[in-house]
């Protein structure tokens, strides 16, 4: 019997270490989880510096042991997450839309350069030799 109570009281200690670490993945999986949100949100565009930082905070304030205002920190991240999500497709487009804006300038120049250079040098050319007198 009292092998059996050894034994009971082993496995209660081994359960209750056990509980922080449960604990510490559950953790982890949530900031696993915000980090790839953080991630496809900047490969959208979306400026997640913000939101990095607060991770990074909730992590630092989880490892010095103050577990429930990490949790507070990585709730705000979630709820920074949720703001920029509804946001992200608006500056995907934004951005696709002036990076093709930018090519077509880009492209239009040489052919502005190409037809309208030759008609503004005899336009000057002309301008300037106005008052010329030819005699012959």
């Amino acid at each position: 019997m009292k092998y059996a109570y050894t034994v009971y009281i082993a496995l209660l200690v081994l359960a209750l270490s056990a509980l922080p670490v449960v604990q510490g993945s559950d953790f982890d999986s949530e900031v696993g989880v915000l980090v790839e949100e953080a991630g496809r949100l900047y490969s959208k565009g979306v400026d997640v510096a913000v939101v990095i930082e607060k991770l990074d905070n909730a992590i630092a304030l989880y490892e010095s042991g103050r577990v429930d205002e990490a949790y507070v920190a990585l709730s705000e991240a979630r709820s920074m997450i949720m703001d920029l999500s509804s946001i992200a497709d608006r500056v995907y487009y934004y951005n696709t839309m002036v990076k093709a804006v930018t090519v077509a300038v880009l492209a239009v120049i040489p052919i502005a350069i190409y037809i309208l250079l030759p008609r503004i040098y005899l336009y000057v050319w002309f301008k300037t030799r106005r008052k010329w007198i030819v005699r012959g």
